[in-house]
């Protein structure tokens, strides 16, 4: 099967890699615009309906919403903004993930104050056992990183306990990423971090995500020259490229290597922005060529749509 070609920010969809990204039936899809306008596709030149990236992210509020009890009727009127705070107001404190996430965070916690480290990895691999992978990322990991970090500044946690949990981390995700099959005619994926930038754990958790949809995965490691990137991208045939910005000030300035790394890939592969630091930049700081993806959702997304355009 041949690669798809590169999408932009504004990267049309056909109606069956929709239905694939958001879970809803063609049929539901027509439906829905025929009865209540809840989004205007655009028709390509042979008059087929093709949707953008922001079509997509509204289906799956719709769908969301639904799913909780609202009815599309009532839903059809609302914009993005609105519909994510129903969402976030009707469903947000009744999903189990967040809860489940939470009790596992609190006895990792306990373990690395104690600095027991096999306290930490029998918490955090129940957690994997029992938990969906993005559950596990988003409401497990994520957040023990992030409250082992805060008590470190505080002086809560030593620099040592910090270091051993990151170390767990860092092995458990290579671990389970392992275990994942990839599908020899799936997408391709390459993850890095640019030269300077040496924090890999949120990246790592990225490329687990993408193992689970069964992506050709192809991690390069930290502090990779932008050069150097693109080559073994065009090597793999890479689908897209994504990089990892967590500090927002290196040796070598990150939206520079961005630009150098988007020319070179221009027309051939995407190339994704993601990380603590990329949330702190604007669509129009980003480089032309490259695609902002400020949260673990966006990306999410950004997987299904890729997914579901290769497989249409």
């Amino acid at each position: 099967m041949n690669k798809p070609a590169a999408m932009g920010s504004t990267g049309q969809f056909t109606i069956k890699a929709v239905a694939q990204a958001t879970g809803l039936t063609v049929e539901t899809l027509r439906a829905w615009e025929r009865r209540y306008e809840v989004v205007r596709p655009s028709r390509d030149g042979s008059g087929r309906r093709t949707y953008s990236a922001a079509d997509v992210a509204r289906l799956r509020l719709l769908r969301t919403a639904t799913e909780l009890g609202h009815t599309i009727s009532r839903l059809a009127a609302l914009d993005e903004e609105e519909l994510a705070k129903l969402v976030a107001d009707s469903g947000g404190q009744a999903r189990p993930g967040p809860s489940r996430g939470q009790s596992f965070v609190e006895r990792a916690l306990d373990a690395v104050t104690h600095s027991d480290p096999s306290g930490v990895e029998e918490v955090l691999t129940s957690a994997v056992a029992l938990l969906p992978p993005n559950e596990v990322v988003n409401t497990v990991l994520v957040p023990l990183v992030q409250e082992v970090g805060e008590r470190w500044h505080r002086g809560e946690v030593s620099i040592a306990q910090e270091h051993m949990t990151t170390d767990i981390v860092r092995r458990l995700i290579i671990s389970v990423s392992r275990g994942y099959l990839r599908s020899d005619n799936g997408p391709c994926l390459v993850l890095s971090t640019l030269s300077g930038e040496r924090h890999e754990l949120g990246i790592l958790m990225c490329s687990w995500l993408a193992a689970t949809r069964r992506f050709r995965t192809h991690y390069l490691g930290v502090d990779c020259p932008a050069e150097e990137l693109a080559r073994f991208a065009l090597e793999v045939d890479a689908c897209a490229v994504l990089v990892s910005l967590v500090m927002p000030e290196n040796e070598v300035p990150a939206l520079q290597q961005l630009r150098r790394l988007a020319e070179l890939l221009v027309g051939k592969c995407e190339v994704w922005v993601g990380g603590f630091a990329a949330r702190a930049l604007s669509p129009e700081e980003v480089p032309p060529g490259c695609l902002l993806l400020p949260s673990a959702s966006a990306f999410e997304q950004r997987l299904d749509l890729l997914a579901a355009q290769f497989h249409s």
